[in-house]
């Protein structure tokens, strides 16, 4: 396959990645998302959902989105925006803003806020999976509260 067409099909690849992630998540489904994540310890995730919010393996992080979905009442709404992907043989990376809004089981509050979000991509047997993601927000340097929505 020529080079470009290599290119194309791997940006293709990686943006269905995120989309099939973006599906899991609203549907609640941990095993749905962790698909899109390397297996065992291949993979590190920094989150701004803890604690402890640092997860060294897939198992740890598939317990942490156990644990995320169960924390809302009905359903999610989950959305990625402004995602921008790189790939370069076998190594990829990429951007995105991501919005999540619901319902917290414990008290009934409305959550929604929005993450940055970057992704470092590697291919295994073909497969284009997220070997490390940091996720976060945003503080107010005047009072150090999260920015819980980008400027437009």
């Amino acid at each position: 396959m020529h080079a470009a067409a290599t290119q194309q099909a791997d940006l293709a690849q990686l943006h269905a990645l995120e989309a099939a992630f973006a599906a899991a998540v609203n549907h609640k489904d941990a095993d749905a998302a962790m698909r899109v994540y390397a297996p065992g310890e291949a993979l590190f995730v920094f989150d701004v959902v803890g604690p402890p919010g640092v997860y060294e393996s897939w198992n740890a992080y598939h317990e942490a989105l156990q644990r995320f979905f169960a924390s809302f009442e009905g359903p999610l709404h989950f959305s990625i925006d402004d995602l921008h992907v790189t790939a370069s043989g076998d190594v990829a990376y990429g951007r995105s803003l991501q919005h999540v809004r619901g319902v917290r089981a414990k008290d009934g509050k409305a959550l929604d806020y929005t993450v940055r979000v970057t992704n470092v991509y590697r291919k295994f047997d073909g497969n284009w999976r997220i070997v490390q993601e940091h996720v976060s927000l945003p503080l107010d340097r005047a009072t150090f509260t999260p920015i819980l929505h980008p400027p437009n």
